[in-house]
Formats: structure tokens, C-alpha cells, sequence
């Protein structure tokens, strides 16, 4: 079985094929819990509450990909849709899956919640061979992957047809990226870009096309959407993305889904437990 032995200051990662085979020792006692869909994670949680010296809010678009989080720092459901809370400056927000889930919940939610700094956080395919499956990188800017017109055998998006101003204020030459923040020197991880998209990509043909257009490093479901309304609340944020896959005609036997949330998470909390030393 995968297991993740947690500790107030530590995220134990263990391989594929390992199991429990060391824990730090903890002051009070720990409980298992089970990733939903992923029994082979399981999380030893310590009942703690966390303190920041300002608000985070950590968005998600499933409770699985933020599950060690959930559990680590025992949070509870809000008064909103989606919402769980480890007290007032921890919040997790799960969206729903895909940008229209994801502008809607954020946007609504920040009209009702004034918060300091927000993390997305998910997993995400690459087409740049240069990363590794289960690596995690920050996302330095994200576009639309698929929003356009397809023309016999080429793709044109609204930016190639007028119908969007490339200078606009969140689509600096078709890109959005986050806002500037001391919090960002503190994320440690190495940078990507992104395009976001309503479908991954799976067929040989069209991933050649949308690479040679976009030349980016990875792709997802969320990430344009989120920096997209944080740019409109002119609030600070950074997307964080775990590598599950390499885009490529589906071939599931090269996924690593439990692998890479274990290292997504492992990323949050030694962020959060950063900021709280």
C-alpha cells in the first residue's frame, strides 16, 4: 500500500511500491484516512490548527487533489459551496472541474471573502519532455488551449481573429500571469508556462499543432480561470501543478496520479509550514 506519514513539519514521501517504514514521532496521535477513488494513499493526520501571518486560500477542483491537505490540517466544511476551513486564515475552495466552474465559485466567493493570497492547486499533463512525471512547478503564465476556430487542419484562437485585444489588462499579449507579491519569492519552485483547456489532448495530430502554437509547457482544466478573476479583484495568487502525465495519445499505464498529488501536497505544506515559522 502508498502511504503518507504526515508530521506537524513533515510530508513523508514514499515510492510506488514501498510501505510505512519510518514516522516521526508525534505529540498526539494520528488517524488514517483514505483518499477517495485512491485507496493505495493513505494519510496520518495530527490534530492541529494553523496560523498564518495572513489569509491563504488554497482553490482546488476536486477535494481529491488537496486530500493530505484536507486531512492534515483537519479542516471543516464552510459556509459556502465548496468550502472547508482550518480557521479564518486557512481556507480550501474546491471548484468543481473546468474554467467555468472555477471563475463562477472563485468569483463569488472572493465578493464574500476578503483574502491575502491564493494557491490553485491541481495536477496537469506536459507536453515539455524536460519534466519529469510527479515534478511540481509554478505556473508563470497561462492562455486559452483551445478557445477558436478550427480551419481544415490548422486552429486559429480569438486572439489570431481580432475578436480579443492580446493588450487588454488580463491578456498581456494573450497571456495571464500573477500578480506581483512578496509571497511568490517563497514558493521555490521551478516555473512553467501553461495553456488552459475544456478538453486534454489525446490524439497525435492536434497536440503537434496546439505545441507548435503555444509552445507550452503543460496543460489544464483551471489555472487561466483563476488568474483570470484574480486579475479582476486585483488580488495575488500562484498556480501550483503536479505533473500526472505527459500529453500524448492516452496511455494510462503512464499516468501517476497518486504520485503526483503526494508531491503537490508535499509542496503546499512545506509552504505553508514556512510561513508559519
Amino acid at each position: 500500500m502508498n502511504t503518507i506519514g504526515i508530521s506537524t513539519n513533515s510530508f513523508i514521501n514514499l515510492s510506488k511500491k514501498s510501505s510505512i517504514n519510518r514516522f516521526h514521532k508525534l505529540s498526539t496521535p494520528i488517524l488514517p484516512y483514505v483518499i477517495p477513488h485512491h485507496p493505495e494513499i493513505t494519510i496520518f493526520t495530527q490534530d492541529m490548527s494553523a496560523t498564518l501571518p495572513f489569509t491563504l486560500t488554497i482553490v482546488a477542483a476536486t477535494r481529491m487533489e488537496i486530500a493530505p491537505l484536507l486531512a492534515k490540517y483537519n479542516a471543516t466544511p464552510g459556509d459556502f459551496t465548496g468550502l472547508y476551513t482550518a480557521g479564518n486564515q486557512l481556507h480550501f475552495l474546491i471548484t468543481g472541474m473546468g474554467m467555468m466552474n472555477t471563475a463562477a465559485h472563485l468569483a463569488l466567493y472572493s465578493a464574500r471573502y476578503n483574502r491575502d493570497f491564493y494557491i490553485d492547486a491541481g495536477i496537469c499533463g506536459a507536453f515539455n519532455r524536460q519534466l519529469s512525471i510527479g515534478e511540481v512547478v509554478q505556473i508563470s503564465s497561462e492562455t486559452y488551449g483551445d478557445f477558436g476556430v478550427e480551419n481544415d487542419d490548422t486552429f486559429e484562437d480569438f486572439f489570431d481573429l481580432g475578436f480579443i485585444d492580446k493588450k487588454e489588462d488580463a491578456f498581456q499579449y494573450g497571456l495571464c500571469s500573477p500578480l506581483p507579491s512578496a509571497h511568490l519569492a517563497n514558493i521555490g519552485l521551478p516555473k512553467a508556462s501553461s495553456i488552459t483547456v475544456n478538453k486534454v489532448h489525446g490524439n497525435e495530430k492536434t497536440i503537434a499543432v496546439i505545441q507548435e502554437k503555444y509552445r507550452a509547457d503543460t496543460e489544464n482544466m483551471e489555472g487561466l480561470a483563476f488568474y483570470y478573476v484574480l486579475q479582476l479583484i486585483q488580488k495575488p495568487g500562484i498556480e501550483i501543478r503536479a505533473i500526472s502525465n505527459y500529453v500524448e495519445k492516452r496511455n494510462k499505464d503512464n499516468w501517476d496520479i497518486p504520485g503526483s498529488i503526494r508531491n503537490l501536497n508535499d509542496a503546499l505544506i512545506r509552504f505553508i509550514e514556512h510561513q508559519r515559522m
